[in-house]
């Protein structure tokens, strides 16, 4: 019996881990709210990485306007930062500091 215990707990150890990292796969990143966006650089950052890729993707953007001299915000496009959902003149807006 004692000799089953090791095989038991590295079958069980295993295990665990498998389940660990298949969730972990699954999880995967947010996908974003419009990955098929008209714009080819927010399609392609949600490609690669999803919500936090194009996440970088916008502060990059707003960064350069900021450091352009342009103040620049990200509820100035979006009505909020849970869904980011755009205002009406977001895809305007995006396309001029494309």
């Amino acid at each position: 019996m004692h000799k089953r215990t090791p095989i038991l707990f590295v079958l069980s150890a295993m295990f665990v881990a498998g389940l660990s990292l298949s969730s972990a796969q699954a999880d995967g990143p947010k996908p974003c709210v419009n990955p098929n966006s008209e714009f080819a650089s927010v399609k392609a950052a949600c490609a690669k990485g999803g919500q936090d890729e194009a996440k970088k993707m916008m502060k990059s953007l707003v960064d350069k306007q900021k450091a352009a001299g342009n103040e620049i915000k990200c509820n100035g496009c979006h009505e909020n930062l849970k869904d980011y959902k755009l205002k009406a003149n977001g895809k305007a807006d995006l396309k001029k500091i494309l």
